[in-house]
């Protein structure tokens, strides 16, 4: 079922998930699909989407697999395209980071959607369970890598603008839309 998502204010989104321990559970499942029904709805805005922002306090997300899409714009199936993560944890990362700018569907909506640029990890490693329970490990580069590092801040209670210490450097949607425009080249930071 698609769900509203949740904006900034609501408390569920600075609390920590709680870790899912029974993967045939009938909230989990309903969590898993309500999920992926909500990014699907959303998928010409959205790259991923964690638990909290449907109002669900599970250590459940979903990011868009940016890393099997290319330049071309491969079509991609929504079954394949969306990846369910369970209980994510960061793994490794590397030492170098990388800044990209970031925005989020709890923070604003439409034109007035806020984005502003975060400094993280330029590679992840990240562990998880699939939605049988099986442990598994996934990497992220780039813009992958911040997708999966944002996703998983949510989990912890952590929204993107916090890693920014000049509000200066948020953007509206709609501003951003137009310095790019007129620019061709994103903002420089303050």
């Amino acid at each position: 079922m698609v769900k509203d998502i949740l904006q900034i204010g609501h408390p569920i989104l600075t609390q920590k998930t709680r870790t899912v321990t029974d993967f045939e559970d009938s909230v989990v499942r309903e969590t898993i699909v309500n999920l992926l029904d909500t990014c699907i709805a959303n998928k010409s805005i959205s790259a991923g989407l964690a638990a909290p922002q449907i109002g669900s306090d599970l250590s459940i997300c979903v990011v868009r697999r940016t890393d099997l899409e290319d330049s071309r714009s491969k079509k991609i199936a929504d079954d394949q395209l969306w990846k369910v993560l369970i209980n994510p944890t960061i793994s490794g990362q590397s030492d170098s980071f990388s800044e990209i700018w970031e925005a989020c569907l709890s923070i604003g909506t439409g034109r007035d959607r806020l984005y502003g640029p975060v400094s993280r990890p330029a590679e992840v490693e990240i562990s998880f369970a699939d939605e049988q329970g099986n442990r598994r490990t996934i990497a992220g580069e780039g813009f992958f890598s911040h997708l999966l590092q944002h996703e998983i801040d949510h989990l912890n209670g952590k929204l993107f603008i916090s890693y920014i210490s000049n509000p200066s450097n948020l953007w509206r949607s709609a501003d951003l839309d137009n310095y790019l425009a007129e620019n061709d080249q994103y903002p420089i930071i303050k």
